[in-house]
């Protein structure tokens, strides 16, 4: 093997090696910024920021409509909890009907169809699923 094909494949190493890192990365970087603004966008302030952008109100308007926001946001989030936890509770009894009906891997499927967000968030379920299922 001559210098010239050492080189390119010494190179080529290099660039793969530079790809992997890069999109693991990438993968990891915006997974923590996603979780960050999902933090934020429940925290009053993030709430009330993020519709003051969508508005855009007057400068006269922006203090009325901030303390409205404010006062709502409260309310706002205690509905969307409850109704996750309507769905969890729905979702159970659907799954308690179906056990005896469906296999293992079908009851895995049914389930997969209920899960929502982003991937990294389900995977993250099935890995705390997992663990409780061996305590």
């Amino acid at each position: 093997m001559n210098i010239r094909t050492k080189s390119t494949i010494v190179l080529i190493g290099v660039l793969l090696i530079g790809i992997i890192i890069g999109a693991l990365g990438s993968t990891m970087l915006r997974r923590n910024m996603w979780e960050d603004r999902v933090a934020k966008f429940r925290s009053p302030h993030g709430f009330t920021e993020r519709f003051i952008k969508i508005i855009q109100p007057d400068p006269q308007q922006e203090k009325a409509i901030e303390e409205i926001l404010l006062k709502h946001h409260h309310k706002m989030l205690s509905i969307t909890e409850k109704s996750r936890e309507k769905i969890k509770t729905h979702a159970d009894s659907l799954f308690i009907e179906l056990e005896p009906i469906l296999s293992s891997e079908q009851m895995q499927r049914a389930k997969k169809v209920l899960r929502r967000g982003p991937p990294h968030f389900r995977d993250r379920r099935d890995h705390l699923e997992q663990k409780e299922k061996e305590k």
